[in-house]
This record gives C-alpha cells, sequence and structure tokens, in this order.
C-alpha cells in the first residue's frame, strides 16, 4: 500500500504531540496531587499538635487516662476539623477514638510494623493503617511520654475529598487535552498541508523533467531550502533541455556529415557497376571513393575520441616533456603547404618549454591547432608562437595565425562538435567540424582551460593553459 510523505510526517507530529502533551497532563495530576496531599498532612499537623497538648495535660492531672474527658476533647475536635483522632498505649491498643459511636476502634490494636515507623520526630502516611480503617486515611502520628508511659496520638483525615479532586481534576484534565490534541491536530494538518505544496510541485516537474518536458519551471517563492532546491531542479532542467538540443542537434549533424559522403560513394559505386561512368574514368571516380572513405573513416575516429574524453574513459599518462619538439616535427609536417603559402613562422626558436602532461594527446592539440592555423592563414601571412606562464604557475601556449578572423558571432561556437564557419566551409572541404572539439576536450581533461580571440581582417589566436613540467636536474657528478 502506498504511503505518502504527508501522512507519516502527520503521524509522527501527531505521535509526539499526543505523548508531549499526555505526558503534561499525568505530570499535572502527580503534582497535583501531591500538593493536594501536602496541604492534607500541613491541615492535619496544625490541629494534631493542640489535642496531643490536651492529651497530656489530662493525664499528667489525673495520673492515667481519662477516657470520658479525653473523647468528648477529640469528638469536639472531630466535629470542627474533620479528623479522626486515636490515642492508643505503647503496645498500640486504642484507648480513645474520636469516631462517632459506637466506635469500632476503641480496644483494637494498631500492627507492630506501623508501630515500628512512629517516632517522636512524628509519622505521615497515607493507608488504613494495616487495616485498623476500614478506608483509606491521611494519617499523621506520634510518640510521646508521660509519667514514664508511652502512648501513640493518630490523626486520620479522609482521602475521599482527594479521589474526588483527582476525579474532578481527570475529567477537566481529559476534556481540555481533547480539546487541545484537536487544535492542535487541525492547526497541524493545515502546516504539514501548505508545508507540502512545495514538495509535490518539485515531484510534479521531477516527473515532467523525467519525461523530457522542460516548457515549465518549478516556481518556490519562500527564500529557504525548498527555494534553493526549486532553483537546483530549474538549473538542472535548463542543463538537460541544453543536453538535449545537443544530442538532437549532434544527431542532425551526424546524421548529414555521414549522408553526404556515404550518397558520393553510392553513387559513383553505382555508376561504375551500371557502366553509366566508362572504364576510361573508372581509376578518376574510385579515387574519389577512396577519399569519401578516409573522410567517414576521420568522422568516426574523431567522434569515439571525443566520446572517449566526454566519458572519462581516456586515462591521462601525465609527465614532465619539453613542448617544443614536439611544436617543431607538427609544423615541419606541414613544411609543404606553408611553403605554397609562403608563411612565416614566427616563435619557432623558443628555448625549452617545459609542460606536465600527456605527451600523445598534448600532439594531437598541436597537431589540431596548427593544422587548423595552416588551413586558414593568408597567403603571405604568418603563424605565430607564444608562450608564458600564468600567476597560478599553468604554463600557457598561443598560437596565432594572420588571415580573415572570426566574426563576434562565430567566436563562441567554434569549440562545438561539426560546427564550422562560413569561411571554413569554402576553404575546408574535407574537415568534419570535430578538430577543434577534441581540442577542447583534451584540453579540460588536463584541468586547462582553452579560450580564441580573433581580430576581423587580421589574426586569429588560440590559448590554452596546461600544468607547468619541472625542469630535469642533472644527476650529481
Amino acid at each position: 500500500m502506498h504511503k505518502s510523505v504527508f501522512s507519516d510526517f502527520f503521524s509522527l507530529c501527531a505521535a509526539i504531540i499526543s505523548c508531549a502533551i499526555v505526558c503534561v497532563a499525568v505530570v499535572l495530576l502527580v503534582v497535583s496531587s501531591e500538593f493536594y496531599k501536602s496541604e492534607r498532612k500541613s491541615y492535619i499537623l496544625d490541629n494534631i499538635d493542640d489535642v496531643m497538648s490536651a492529651t497530656q495535660l489530662s493525664i499528667a492531672s489525673s495520673g492515667s487516662v481519662d477516657a470520658d474527658f479525653l473523647e468528648d476533647v477529640y469528638l469536639t475536635a472531630t466535629d470542627t476539623t474533620e479528623i479522626v483522632f486515636t490515642l492508643t498505649d505503647s503496645d498500640g491498643v486504642a484507648l480513645v477514638c474520636s469516631e462517632a459511636p459506637p466506635c469500632s476502634h476503641t480496644g483494637r490494636k494498631i500492627g507492630e510494623d506501623t508501630l515500628k515507623k512512629i517516632t517522636e520526630s512524628g509519622f505521615y502516611e497515607l493507608s488504613s493503617l494495616d487495616h485498623f480503617y476500614e478506608s483509606t486515611l491521611f494519617n499523621v502520628a506520634y510518640k510521646f511520654y508521660q509519667d514514664g508511659n508511652a502512648y501513640y496520638i493518630f490523626a486520620g483525615l479522609s482521602d475521599e475529598p482527594l479521589k474526588a479532586y483527582l476525579s474532578r481534576l481527570i475529567t477537566v484534565v481529559a476534556a481540555a487535552t481533547v480539546i487541545i490534541l484537536g487544535a492542535v491536530f487541525v492547526a497541524l494538518y493545515a502546516i504539514i498541508k501548505r508545508f507540502m505544496i512545495p514538495i509535490r510541485e518539485m515531484t510534479f516537474a521531477a516527473k515532467r523533467f523525467g519525461e523530457g518536458d522542460f516548457s515549465k519551471k518549478v516556481y518556490v517563492p519562500e527564500q529557504n531550502e525548498f527555494g534553493f532546491l526549486a532553483n537546483s531542479l530549474n538549473e538542472m532542467a535548463v542543463s538537460l533541455e541544453a543536453q538535449e538540443e545537443s544530442r538532437k542537434s549532434f544527431v542532425s549533424n551526424v546524421s548529414h556529415e555521414l549522408k553526404t559522403p556515404m550518397t558520393t560513394i553510392g553513387g559513383f559505386v553505382d555508376g561504375i557497376l551500371d557502366g553509366t561512368i566508362p572504364p576510361s574514368k573508372h581509376k578518376y571516380y574510385l579515387h574519389i571513393v577512396s577519399d569519401e572513405v578516409d573522410r567517414l573513416s576521420r568522422l568516426v575516429r574523431s567522434m569515439l575520441n571525443i566520446s572517449k574524453y566526454e566519458a572519462g574513459e581516456m586515462q591521462l599518462s601525465t609527465e614532465n616533456f619539453d613542448l617544443m619538439p614536439i611544436l617543431v616535427k607538427t609544423v615541419l609536417i606541414f613544411e609543404q603547404r606553408i611553403d605554397e603559402k609562403q608563411v612565416e613562422i614566427r616563435g619557432i626558436d623558443h628555448g625549452r618549454f617545459m609542460l606536465n602532461a600527456d605527451p600523445d594527446l598534448t600532439k594531437q592539440v598541436i597537431y589540431n591547432l596548427v593544422e587548423n592555423a595552416v588551413k586558414f592563414v593568408d597567403k603571405g601571412g604568418y603563424i605565430a608562437f607564444d608562450f608564458d606562464t600564468s600567476p597560478d604557475g599553468m604554463s600557457i601556449v598561443r598560437i596565432r595565425n594572420s588571415g580573415e578572423g572570426l566574426k563576434a558571432n562565430e567566436i563562441c561556437k567554434v569549440f562545438d562538435r561539426f560546427y564550422k564557419t562560413d569561411a571554413s566551409r569554402g576553404i575546408d572541404k574535407t574537415g568534419v567540424g570535430l578538430g577543434l572539439s577534441i581540442v577542447s576536450s583534451i584540453i579540460k581533461l588536463h584541468g586547462g582551460e582553452i579560450l580564441v580571440r580573433s581580430e576581423p581582417n587580421e589574426y586569429v589566436e588560440f590559448e590554452f593553459t596546461l600544468k607547468t613540467g619541472e625542469r630535469e636536474i642533472p644527476p650529481d657528478k
């Protein structure tokens, strides 16, 4: 059976509040009862002293216990105070009792266990004195000596008023508890109901986001944890929406990039097979087919590399190395195209420049950036390399080429997959628009940064950072 957070939270709060109120009620009853008992004890103590003084004076004047006289004294005191007074000898046998005649206590004996508890400092107990009385009384007793004989005097007050008081108190407390709990439960229900509104909103929003609907965001006006969570959900939705758009764009671009060479390959192969293309042209068109196959191979390889970089499957094997030999070898690879364009190479004669990175992946970065510079440098222009160190100790590499440059709206897109500027579509017929995306992924994998600057009709400059490598220390001779 499905249980909601609301029912669980309400049940928990209701149980805690109920227990708290019941505990308060019990404590109130106990405290009230003890206070009442204390009041009864004080009341008895205030009256027993006078009766005990009269008893001692009577025994001293007559030399013995004058039962008739003391009975009249005790009865008068009982009529005034409602306290039952009893006088016993040293063995606990009742000599005088103020119970209304005929008294059933005179001549009866109070138990030894009770007598042992009584001292000259007094005794207090709520009991029937080992069934000496037929009902429970508040009992106060003293032991005293007169003319060398020991006596006990007892003063007992009925506990019926206490029972009635507690009964009324329990009724009042129970009624108040029910009313308070009812009011608290209504308020608690309303508070939790309101408390759950943002949770429900975020739950429904998360469900919509999971189904791919990012059109409606979560609105939680409270500036608390719920507001923070709602903002986080909205940010997640924006990120997921962007990723979904990127995925759709990626699929569309991949489909387009694959369709073009496959259409070309299929058309030429069909033309060769059905005889549309004469045998004398077979070799020419087979070269075109081979170029398109190479283009497909580069596309698939680049896509796989990007997927590995972004998924974190590409393991870095970092070490300290000098970047300059890699840079020189890369420039020599494009020597023919550089000579054809009469390009001036600057900064290649820089001394050692140590990096701490993966050498193979760094070669891929340098190759892609140099290839990009060679493609788009203008005839008679230059390609310049610059090296620096940032304040935080990272090494900075800049590769600049003169030429047409990038437009302002193109700079933010150059690292996107399959993106090709208007100029590159006319100049670079074989590229698939993944080179700079691969460069960006590799740099980020190293924890570095890459950015691009451009001045239209003047230059394009790519700048990236990697960790600085330590120079090798020659061994001691």
